[in-house]
């Protein structure tokens, strides 16, 4: 029988090293399991032999996020980087720019609670705000008139829905040229939402909002599992994708968990 004549360094590897580096090194995000919504998909090879008449995959479903559900929240903490510098991802098709790569020890965990792993369509929003590109435009008031008045979007006619939760606004401006500030004319969060005071734009204006997001990323590729000697468990390498980039295409509904802040969700 051959000999193993590639023996490495002989030094094996300290799992206490990897952790402590996440640990003081590394950033927090909040991790939620992403599901299928039963109530607007299936993949029962007899759901179209059931004959009980029902319709499938609504575009309007109150329940979902573009046909999932995102449960469970809790904080991990991992080595976070753009993927911009890495030509190797980009290189294989796995990325694009703009997204990003979230490593995270094994067996993280959070206040307590039980161990899990990730998995494609996690979504992982981010506990440090950023500016979000060059705004997000918004026509005043559209969840609310017109036809959309008999959709029960959840969202009231002094509110507009943002993609993301804002930490404080950078700039907004309508398209005649009114700027509006932060506070006095109009109010951010909880959660996803712009609320107008008294002097806001006129029903139908168009206006852009840029803002200090809190950024929502969606796992839109199976995480790489890594393996050491002795199939020693290293944690998985993520790839994330900005939500608003995921979802083209977003459900027009406000889920109670729009309205809820980060700060409330990441607390013990």
């Amino acid at each position: 029988m051959a000999s193993n004549g590639n023996q490495g360094l002989g030094i094996d590897f300290q799992p206490g090293l990897q952790a402590g580096l996440v640990n003081n090194r590394g950033a927090d995000m909040l991790h939620e399991i992403g599901i299928a919504c039963s109530k607007c998909r299936t993949e029962d090879v007899y759901e179209g032999m059931s004959g009980d008449g029902k319709t499938r995959r609504s575009p309007n479903c109150g329940a979902c996020v573009d046909g999932w559900l995102f449960r469970s929240p809790l904080v991990v903490r991992g080595l976070a980087s753009s993927v911009r510098q890495q030509k190797n991802i980009l290189d294989a098709g796995l990325a694009q720019p703009g997204d990003m790569t979230f490593s995270i020890g094994p067996g993280f965990s959070d206040c307590g609670a039980e161990t899990r792993r990730v998995g494609r369509d996690d979504k992982f929003t981010a506990t440090w705000s950023q500016p979000l590109n060059d705004g997000q435009t918004i026509v005043r008031g559209a969840a609310t008139f017109h036809e959309n008045f008999e959709l029960a979007t959840g969202i009231s006619e002094s509110e507009d829905r943002l993609w993301y939760e804002p930490e404080s606004s950078i700039w907004c401006e309508d398209e005649n040229g009114r700027v509006y500030v932060e506070g006095s004319d109009f109010l951010l969060g909880p959660g996803r939402v712009i609320s107008w005071l008294a002097d806001g734009p006129d029903v139908g204006t168009r206006y852009t909002i840029k803002y200090n997001a809190f950024f929502e990323w969606l796992c839109f590729q199976p995480p790489q599992e890594r393996r050491d000697r002795d199939n020693r468990d290293l944690g998985p390498l993520i790839f994330l994708r900005r939500r608003h980039i995921a979802f083209i295409n977003d459900n027009p509904v406000i889920s109670p968990e729009d309205r809820v802040s980060i700060t409330s969700r990441t607390s013990c």
